[in-house]
Parts: structure tokens; sequence; C-alpha cells
């Protein structure tokens, strides 16, 4: 199924937003209220730079694919984040400065494009019945993003539902509103990755992965820019900076292999 010009400019409009907040984030993180309307240190602006340049490279993906079949998984994680996002900052107002425009901003978008990612996803619900040609998804893959899909999911309902004991292990300081703002996002790809353990071709997964990659791939660079914040006699420090490690090389080999399947 060919992909709408609406469509199309949905994904190019969440990009847009995607780019600036990780702009901000992770290239001026000094600057990262001009994008998100409380404040954050370096190290914490450049992991939501992170999950945002990783946004942005879903929507490109979403932006200039050839068919839906590409693309099927992305209304639902864009729906996860951008949702969970939105419900959880109506806990957190009181962090909010409702007399700047960046809250309203905020609460336009995450309100608005949760709900037209559940309208396309509705909309695009047949389209894991199509028949799909291409290069198979190796069972190293399968396994992978399943044992990611996992961790990330579990992991991301402990920030949302018990973020006082993250807080106390996470291993820089993080608080309450940051441990949940962690959650909807992480949540999203946790889904995601035990979504794309079920699809049937590399095509299929490729776009969604690159954007893991990027996330993996950008808080690694992070945490080595900031490793003045870690300590190697600590263990969750040392098994953070092995996990996304792995996840960076796992993640770009995948995609690697699914780009010259492609081809």
């Amino acid at each position: 199924m060919e992909i709408a010009r609406g469509e199309r400019l949905y994904f190019a409009a969440v990009g847009v937003l995607a780019l600036w907040v990780g702009f901000w984030g992770y290239v001026v993180p000094s600057e990262v209220e001009r994008a998100i309307p409380f404040p954050v240190p370096p190290l914490h602006a450049r992991f939501l730079g992170a999950v945002y340049l990783s946004g942005l490279v879903v929507m490109l993906g979403g932006l200039l694919a050839g068919s839906w079949r590409e693309i099927r998984l992305v209304p639902i994680l864009t729906a996860l984040w951008t949702g969970g996002l939105g419900v959880i900052s109506l806990f957190h107002l009181a962090h909010f400065d409702f007399a700047e425009p960046q809250p309203w901003v905020w609460f336009a978008a995450y309100t608005a494009y949760p709900l037209i990612a559940v309208a396309l996803a509705w909309r695009h619900r047949d389209t894991a019945d199509e028949t799909t040609s291409g290069a198979p998804l190796p069972g190293w893959a399968r396994g992978y993003l399943t044992g990611q899909g996992v961790v990330l999911t579990v992991l991301a309902l402990a920030l949302l539902l018990a973020p006082g004991a993250l807080v106390e292990v996470w291993p820089w300081p993080i608080d309450r509103l940051l441990a949940h703002m962690y959650s909807a996002p992480l949540l999203a790809y946790g889904v995601g990755s035990m979504l794309l353990a079920r699809q049937r071709t590399l095509l299929e997964v490729r776009v969604v992965v690159a954007g893991m990659f990027v996330f993996a791939a950008g808080v690694l660079l992070a945490s080595i820019i900031h490793r003045g914040l870690f300590s190697a006699g600590d263990a969750e420090d040392v098994l953070w900076f092995v996990v996304f490690a792995v996840a960076s090389a796992m993640l770009g080999a995948l995609f690697a292999l699914a780009t010259r399947a492609g081809r």
C-alpha cells in the first residue's frame, strides 16, 4: 500500500519537532530549554537528544519509505512514545511555566501526534496481512530483538511505576520527573523491539532498527563525553557502557544487513 501525501506530511511534522529537541539537547545541551519546557543538566540533555534524534531517523524513514509494509510499526511506536509523554506530563504540571510558549507547544504536540498515530495504525491495520518478499529476518536478529524488547519494557515499566527505586540505582543522578519522561520512549522501543522480532523480512525492520541504532550509539557517545560522571568501580556504571556498546554493535550490524538486502 502506498503512503499518502498527508501521511508523509505527518511524519515530516513529527520529524521537525524531533530535530528541534534533538539538536538543542545533543549538540547544544546548555541551551536545551529552547526546546523542552524544563531545565536538565548536559548529560540528561544529550540522553534526551539521542532519544529525539532516533525519533527523527524513524520519521525520515516514514517520509522516504516506498510502501507501508516498510513502516507498519512506526505509528504504533509513535503513539506509545508521544501518548506516553503527554499523559506523564499531566502528572508534573508544576514543572511547566505556562507563561512561556514551550509548554503550549509541548502539550499540543503530545496531544495531536498520538491521536493521529492511532488513526494511522488503525487505517493500516491490515498491512500486516500483506504478502511480503525479500531477505528473511535471521534467527539471531529475532533472538536479540526479543531480548532487547524484554529488557527495555521491564526497565520502562520500572521507571514509570517505581521511579524512586530506579533513581537510587541509575548510573547518573536523575529525579522522578526524568525517570517518568525516560519511560515513554523506552517503552515504545521495548514494545517495538518485540514486534520487530515477529516481522518476516529485513525490509520490515530497517526503518525502526535505524532509529534504535542512533539512540544506542548516541547514548554511548554522550556517556563517553560525560564519562567523569561515571565510576569504573560501580557495577551499574560498567554495565551501562557494556549494554549500549553491545546494542550499538548489534543494531548497527542488523541495519547494515537490512540495507544491503534492500539494495
